[in-house]
């Protein structure tokens, strides 16, 4: 688990996070040719349905800050409802990045137009 703590999550520029009707959603676009049909029947965007513990785990996945850093930000503003916290933390960030709404980063890595180069100092 060590190794995950010091990796950076960072969002899928195209995935949008929206409140509606008072509930989150990750909205994802059917932008590829085999989404035709879906798009007929959904409308332009696929839906994930998050918490408010989710949704503030989306916002803090930056670029900026540290698998570690989120989950002291999560224990800060929920407290013991995040526990067991770094377990819980990395369960929904693999999720997220299994679906490929988030990418895993190096401290001394930074994305550039979708590739990852070493950050110069």
């Amino acid at each position: 688990m060590e190794e995950y703590l010091n990796l950076i999550p960072v969002r899928n520029e195209k995935i949008k996070l929206r409140k509606i009707d008072g509930k989150y959603y990750l909205l994802i676009p059917m932008d590829s040719m085999l989404d035709f049909l879906a798009r007929k029947l959904h409308g332009d965007y696929r839906r994930i349905e998050l918490d408010e513990v989710g949704a503030y785990i989306w916002e803090l996945c930056d670029g900026r800050r540290t698998v570690r850093e989120i989950g002291k930000a999560l224990k800060t503003r929920f407290g013991d409802e995040v526990e067991p916290l770094y377990e819980r933390l990395l369960v929904f960030l693999l999720n997220l990045h299994k679906r490929y709404l988030i990418t895993f980063i190096k401290p001394n890595e930074e994305i550039e137009n979708g590739d990852y180069h070493e950050r110069s100092s």
